[in-house]
């Protein structure tokens, strides 16, 4: 599911095999992270209406942002504690796929390269 502070990260892996130093890796803009939440990855999942996004968040303002949005989901009934879990690991996912996006974009890494790099890392392979 999400990546733990002892494992180590697609970020972390890519780093290492291209030999990037802190001031070599891409700025992320201002918006890197949106579309990335679990609302938006349940409604392009077609998981949960805008109607229910709304209706999630409105809780969430008037409890004081004290719930996240997956475990209001899930109190609701909209969406199984699988299907939370599984929206976390994709945008997990998506938020380590940010990097190699940025390489890919700067003409610093090709997209298949970015693939390669990811499949290795999936299936544990350094070499």
């Amino acid at each position: 599911m999400l990546a733990t502070q002892s494992q180590p990260t697609f970020v972390d892996f890519l780093t290492n095999r291209l030999a990037l130093a802190e001031h070599d890796l891409p700025v992320p803009g201002e918006w890197a992270d949106a579309g990335n939440t679990i609302g938006m990855l349940a409604l392009r999942m077609n998981l949960l209406s805008v109607e229910q996004i709304d209706h999630i968040l409105e809780m969430q303002e008037r409890e004081g942002n004290i719930r996240r949005f997956g475990e209001l989901a899930e109190s609701l009934g909209l969406l199984s504690h699988s299907q939370v879990s599984r929206l976390l690991a994709v945008q997990t996912l998506n938020r380590e796929l940010e990097l190699g996006e940025r390489l890919v974009m700067e003409g610093r890494l090709e997209i298949g390269e970015l693939v390669k790099h990811l499949s290795q890392f999936i299936n544990g392979k350094n070499a």
